[in-house]
């Protein structure tokens, strides 16, 4: 389950300012500037460079072998946790991560209580680096809502290695163009469009980003992600098991029928998929 941006700032030693009820209203006490990270099961703590790593980052995987193998002494490969904190609004990004088969929610709070997805991070993707490029601190939240791995490459590194000749800066660039019309067009899809279209549009994106039918989420995490009850989401989740398009027990849901969810999505996922995938393509 997603926590609410006060629980996870009493987590990450961090509270909220009573004071202030704007989306970043949060309050530094004590943080760490790196947070300590425990090897999950049957995954990789960091490795150095000298192991093979498979290579499952879309962007990663796009460059060619010459300009990788000039990356790939920068890149660790990471552990991500569920619900782990990659950035939380106020801080300075000091590290990109291009997720394997992790999943990352960028969020923003909507009132001190509520939040909403507006975009969500996987293998297609690079972590932090909108906030980067844009020179800023963070204003949002975002949050490991899939545990994997993910490479993780210091921004300084980076920047030093997007600069020398090869594909790495232009693919950053429309990976930004992609990542900015995913938040308007979810910003258009949560204002206009139905819950079940909506709640279509969410599982085909995580299907996307974790290759797999079956998906790990409960009715109440989703409800957070969309900024909604969570007897809307139940409700619209049990009228596509109903019609046998999906299937859910105890904190997993399967699709069993892509083709009729994709219909009962909004028009919204399908811009969002070209998006990326021309990009990438």
């Amino acid at each position: 389950m997603i926590p609410s941006i006060p629980e996870l700032a009493l987590m990450r030693g961090l509270r909220p300012d009573p004071g202030n009820n704007r989306g970043c209203a949060i309050e530094r006490r004590g943080a760490p500037e790196r947070m300590s990270r425990p090897p999950a099961r049957g995954l990789l703590a960091p490795m150095p460079a000298s192991n093979p790593v498979l290579v499952r980052n879309r962007i990663l995987s796009t460059l060619a072998k010459t300009e990788y193998r000039r990356l790939r002494p920068g890149l660790e490969q990471v552990a991500l946790q569920e619900n782990e904190v990659l950035y939380a609004p106020g801080d300075v990004v000091r590290y990109i991560y291009f997720p394997d088969d992790a999943v990352v929610s960028l969020l923003f709070d909507v009132d001190g209580h509520r939040t909403v997805e507006v975009a969500m991070e996987g293998n297609e993707g690079a972590v932090g680096l909108a906030i980067y490029l844009a020179g800023v601190n963070s204003c949002n939240l975002s949050i490991v809502r899939d545990p994997g791995t993910a490479m993780r490459m210091e921004v300084n590194v980076l920047t030093k290695c997007a600069n020398q000749r090869g594909r790495l800066q232009d693919l950053l660039r429309r990976y930004v163009h992609a990542l900015v019309t995913q938040v308007a067009q979810a910003g258009v899809c949560n204002r206009f469009h139905s819950i079940e279209a909506r709640l279509a549009r969410w599982l085909l994106m995580t299907q996307d980003r974790v290759g797999s039918h079956e998906l790990r989420a409960t009715q109440e995490s989703i409800a957070r992600m969309l900024g909604v009850r969570r007897s809307s989401v139940t409700a619209a989740a049990g009228r596509f098991h109903e019609q046998h398009m999906i299937d859910y027990c105890r904190g997993r849901i399967e699709i069993l029928d892509q083709r009729r969810l994709r219909a009962a999505s909004c028009s919204c996922y399908g811009i969002i998929k070209r998006q990326y995938d021309s990009f990438l393509n």
